[in-house]
């Protein structure tokens, strides 16, 4: 009887979805799962944008499992003096009813005490504490995968890099963001529209910038929540705390449906540009928000792009995940938790049975019918997630079917959130695991 060797998993892309992935991966071979994990980023080292993120109950939860809860407790912000919280919108448009309070979203506290409140972090603070629990030799550097080839054998991974070799595994896994190319190699290979798998324009800007929480104070009070949206026509502004709750995370959106803020883009890019552009942009907003504005020393613009709704997602021992998979408006601060999702979920879907203990070319398609269930029982909520997010980019923005109508703003606002947060993570993964002992 053949005994069956170490499943090979390939990661590529070193971002948030790649490093929970590798080490969700890592826990899983610590539980032992016979796995031979490596991950390759396309720079010399691990590296992430300084932007704030947002990881709420459903993610937090899955972080936890993932034995990354600490890393998380390292560096979000702690909950302000209304803890259950996510924000306070407010009329940040000049004139009639500015400044007015119209909705506050809440996440349910648990009744044991647990804060699963929703937690604003610094991505690159914490991609470092992810970093420092990736054991040594899983990561290859100066590597940037530009296709793949499945073979008999495995999936040969294809690189740019000049004299480089391509790598076998048994398992791609895809978490090189929204720029993938990997993503494009499996559109062509299953003759797929490349046109539709492309980043795209989500006519968009964002205005981002970092204060001190003293500066913020000097302007709302003291007792000011830190999470406020402030709405108002084609545009809205954000604020939350990073860094512990040190500083405040300012981030100033601007719809953008003309491209005139695009120039000769083609892709995610972000810039400095002038001030008084910006506070230009915002002219029409209450003294409050100007002030807000004027605070930011060294801002930036950020183009926001996002993918299609995908309905393909994988291919022959390979998956896309994070934002090679389902990139998304950040209007409903919920991307990186499905990046988390989909780690967790991939890694406990790589351990089962089926595919540990098979060989050959039994496990190649036990694999596949892994992927199949994936793609079918997994894909379609971050897809979700991205229909979801546009739409909450329209509402807080007077541009969807409840205009500036605050009470139907408010009924929207308040209800809409539910079905992320609220998601069970441990039951779904035990009805898919369920599932694929059906299947396997």
């Amino acid at each position: 009887m053949t005994t069956a060797q170490p499943l090979r998993v390939a990661v590529v892309g070193g971002g948030i979805a790649g490093l929970c992935a590798a080490l969700a991966l890592e826990q899983q071979r610590q539980l032992g799962a016979q796995l031979d994990i490596r991950v390759f980023e396309q720079a010399s080292k691990f590296g992430e944008i300084g932007a704030g993120v947002s990881i709420g109950p459903n993610s937090q939860r899955a972080l936890r499992r993932m034995g990354l809860g600490e890393e998380l407790d390292k560096v979000a912000a702690p909950p302000g003096s209304d803890p259950d919280r996510w924000f306070e919108y407010r009329v940040g448009q000049a004139g009639e009813n500015e400044g007015k309070t119209f909705a506050n979203v809440r996440v349910e506290v648990p009744s044991d005490g647990r804060a699963e409140i929703d937690r604003t972090l610094c991505s690159a603070d914490f991609l470092n504490h992810l970093i420092k629990k990736l054991p040594e030799g899983i990561a290859v550097f100066n590597r940037r995968a530009s296709s793949y080839t499945p073979t008999e054998t495995g999936v040969q991974i294809h690189f740019e890099n000049e004299g480089v070799p391509p790598f076998e595994t048994d398992v791609l896994i895809c978490s090189d963001g929204i720029k993938s190319l990997l993503r494009g190699c499996l559109y062509q290979r299953k003759g797929l529209d490349m046109d539709f798998q492309r980043a795209r324009y989500a006519e968009w800007i964002a205005w981002r910038g970092l204060i001190p929480r003293e500066k913020y104070n000097a302007i709302f009070g003291d007792e000011a929540p830190e999470n406020i949206m402030h709405c108002g026509q084609g545009r809205h502004i954000l604020t939350f705390p990073v860094r512990g709750g040190s500083l405040i995370n300012i981030v100033a959106f601007v719809r953008d449906e003309e491209h005139a803020k695009l120039g000769n883009h083609t892709g995610p890019w972000s810039e400095p540009r002038p001030k008084e552009e910006m506070l230009e942009d915002f002219a029409g907003f209450n003294q409050q928000c100007r002030d807000l504005l004027g605070c930011i020393e060294t801002g930036s613009i950020w183009g926001i792009f996002s993918i299609n709704c995908l309905d393909v997602v994988t291919d022959d021992r390979v998956v896309l995940i994070g934002d090679a998979g389902h990139a998304t408006t950040p209007h409903c601060g919920a991307g990186a938790g499905q990046a988390i999702e989909d780690a967790l979920f991939m890694a406990a879907f790589l351990a089962h049975p089926s595919i540990q203990r098979s060989t050959g070319a039994a496990r190649t398609a036990a694999i596949n019918r892994m992927l199949a269930v994936y793609e079918r029982e997994r894909h379609p909520r971050a897809a979700k997630v991205q229909r979801w997010s546009h739409e909450g980019g329209m509402l807080y923005e007077y541009l969807g079917p409840e205009g500036s109508d605050l009470a139907k703003m408010k009924d929207a606002l308040e209800s809409r959130m539910k079905w992320i947060w609220e998601f069970d993570g441990e039951r779904e993964l035990e009805r898919l695991l369920k599932l694929l002992d059906e299947e396997m």
